[in-house]
């Protein structure tokens, strides 16, 4: 089978958080299968920088086709505007089996929509929890335009649609998507192991682009209380560099919080496994999450988790970790009794490893592998 992906942004654009992991995991699963993928996306590396012309091709053995933003500015805020792939697609396009779409919000999306359309191939859409137009999210006016105007059609003249939740199956409903089309099928992760054993003191950790709709402002003044209590605690903030990210700096200085709290940047997928697998908590208070990846690959190492309500994972609560109120004082608590209790930590990430193997790349690309091959099998044989 011949696998067409288009995806926004790609390895090693990673400061652009899980699409790109998702997209990443899914190709390496396809050409491990034996298939081949040509990946169309854009040049965005970061908020600040293009890829560089000639950069390698990830995972080896992909072939990846980078479009240049017509504004890198604009690729950096969510909105990117590949040249040159219209024409591209309507030349290509009939050359491949099948077109799986990791986006609705982007021009990538629509163009690649439309183009498989007309050429009679089957398109897949994995919107990745992102589809709802919520006030958590932002943009609701925007995002509810471009539904109406673009996104609509996408969903509606899908081959299949990929949900996650039954919130998303809903939203997929409201948008017109035929339910017999509805999959639930979860994303695939190269999901980390476990490293060579947790950090020398208490360590909470956060992992993930310095966003205000990450909450990480109330994470720290969590943090602070914690502290209090444990001052040899330590909290890790890793992520992309952004402004709002400097106002999270002046704010644990602030709370005199000193060394207690450390911003490392953007780490590389090796650092980003042994920080997990270090950490005794991992914590995420996000306003809304269209695909939490970050806490499944922690808990992937055996880390329990503490969340929001907003991370779209109630399942976890005591069972991998603890969903709290989303306070401060909620997420105060919720950390404070996992690190002052390691065997329920040490029980509560144990049973991490189960829940997130759900999302393996060796458990969830054979099932999309055979969704796209039945999905072409019926578009050809109705041509």
């Amino acid at each position: 089978m011949r696998l067409l992906v288009c995806v926004p942004w790609f390895a090693p654009a990673r400061a652009f958080g899980g699409t790109v992991t998702v997209a990443v995991a899914t190709v390496a699963g396809a050409l491990d299968a034996g298939h081949e993928v040509t990946v169309a996306t854009t040049d965005a590396l970061d908020l600040h920088s293009r890829v560089p012309a000639g950069a390698p091709s990830e995972p080896a053995g992909a072939e990846v086709i980078r479009f240049r933003n017509v504004s890198h500015r604009l690729a950096a805020t969510n909105a990117p505007l590949p040249r040159g792939l219209r024409r591209w697609l309507r030349e290509y396009v009939r050359d491949y089996d099948a077109v799986l779409l990791f986006d609705v919000y982007s021009a990538q999306s629509v163009l690649a929509a439309r183009a498989a359309k007309r050429a009679g191939v089957p398109y897949v859409l994995q919107a990745l929890g992102t589809l709802p137009a919520t006030p958590e999210r932002g943009r609701v006016g925007v995002k509810r335009a471009f539904l109406a105007l673009w996104g609509q059609r996408t969903v509606r003249e899908a081959a299949a649609c990929l949900y996650l939740s039954e919130i998303e199956r809903k939203e997929y409903l409201a948008q017109g998507a035929d339910p017999a089309r509805l999959h639930d099928l979860p994303p695939p992760l190269e999901l980390p192991g476990d490293g060579d054993g947790r950090a020398a003191v208490p360590t909470v950790l956060y992992l993930g682009q310095l966003h205000r709709i990450k909450r990480i402002d109330v994470l720290i003044e969590a943090f602070a209380r914690v502290h209090q209590a444990l001052p040899d605690a330590r909290l890790k903030v890793a992520g992309p560099p952004s402004s709002h990210g400097e106002e999270l700096r002046r704010q644990a200085d602030r709370l005199g919080l000193g060394d207690s709290v450390e911003f490392t940047g953007l780490l590389t997928e090796e650092e980003k496994a042994r920080e997990l697998a270090d950490a005794h908590v991992f914590a995420l208070l996000s306003a809304s999450e269209g695909l939490p990846v970050t806490p499944l690959e922690a808990l992937s190492c055996g880390t329990p988790v503490v969340l929001s309500p907003g991370c779209g994972l109630p399942q976890i609560d005591g069972v991998a970790g603890i969903v709290c109120d989303g306070t401060a004082t909620g997420a105060a608590e919720a950390i404070s009794s996992l690190l002052n209790d390691p065997a329920s930590a040490r029980r509560l990430g144990e049973a991490g490893r189960g829940f997130a193997g759900d999302y393996r790349r060796d458990a969830v690309v054979p099932r999309l592998l055979e969704l796209l091959e039945r999905l072409t099998t019926s578009s050809s044989s109705s041509a």
